[in-house]
């Protein structure tokens, strides 16, 4: 059922959709033809990318049905499994939030710990296996809206058939998967911007080279910028969603937004903080080296 906030918010949807998936999409491609970009922060973003392509696509159809009359019957519980109660954005989301908490992890062991780091690095192999088990474990953990998510004629809304204690239990291990993600990485950051800002104290079998410590003080920041836009745009739907505010309410509607909007940011992020990505945009517009004798000969 559509409001006035659905139609005033509609543009807006069309707009960072666009954006997000041709940012998202971009970056991927960049990462994937620069061999200086294989690196394993850069695989854990390029998942990242992924997610937010998928929350994205699967956005529009969920957002459209709010135009229309919602179907019925099964066809109408399978709607509201897989794109009106938009669970597979669901999914996405707690990808990207656990695969940030995973670079937070691996920069903290890499810069600080490099003697765990021996045991504990992420090499190619590894990175793709974490991916996995991360993709396996949001499934799994999203799983029971899908199962119990139906369409009721009787109240002609999507629901589920779970009492208030169930339900309480649900989000609250939600809570706690955000709350220990959230804690991982505060400590993870606070260690690194300690050990790289103030203290310019790197270990001693670390590179740790002016220029070096720069490079480092750079991709740590636009981790931590792209970590903080996910959280600042995702906890404002976790609380009105834990206090079970009604999905047809404005504030609802506002956090839900924000959500789908923190798929869009981290193009930006890269492009204003990041000289290889935009060197790699750059490499990309221009085509390969084939590509710019053969526009050269043509012009």
């Amino acid at each position: 059922m559509k409001t006035t906030v659905d139609i005033v918010l509609l543009p807006f949807y069309v707009l960072i959709v666009i954006a997000g998936v041709l940012g998202n999409a971009l970056f991927i491609i960049v990462v994937r033809k620069h061999r200086s970009m294989h690196t394993t922060t850069n695989y854990l973003l390029t998942n990242v990318a992924v997610s937010d392509i998928i929350s994205l696509v699967f956005c529009v159809p969920g957002i459209a049905l709010r135009f229309f009359e919602h179907p019925s019957g099964s066809l109408g519980s399978f709607l509201c499994k897989f794109i009106t109660m938009h669970h597979v954005a669901g999914i996405a989301l707690l990808v990207s939030g656990l695969t940030l908490t995973l670079i937070s992890a691996e920069r903290y062991n890499a810069l600080l710990q490099p003697a765990m780091r021996l045991h504990l690095k992420l090499e190619k192999r590894r990175v793709f296996i974490a991916i996995c088990l991360i993709w396996g474990f949001a499934i799994a953990f999203v799983l029971p809206l899908f199962i119990e998510q139906k369409y009721v004629d009787e109240v002609e809304a999507c629901h589920m058939d779970w009492n208030n204690s169930v339900s309480r239990v649900y989000w609250a291990l939600l809570a706690t998967v955000v709350g220990v993600s959230l804690s991982i990485m505060s400590f993870c950051y606070f260690q690194i911007v300690k050990a790289l800002y103030f203290q310019n104290i790197l270990p001693a079998n670390c590179s740790s080279s002016e220029q070096d410590i720069k490079d480092k003080q750079k991709i740590i920041t636009i981790l931590i910028t792209v970590t903080v836009l996910f959280f600042v745009c995702f906890l404002p739907f976790i609380i009105i969603s834990a206090i079970n505010i009604s999905t047809e309410s404005v504030s609802y509607k506002l956090s839900y937004f924000l959500v789908y909007t923190s798929c869009c940011v981290n193009p930006v992020v890269y492009i204003f903080q990041s000289t290889k990505y935009r060197a790699g945009l750059k490499d990309l517009w221009r085509g390969s080296p084939a590509q710019r004798r053969q526009r050269s000969l043509e012009s």
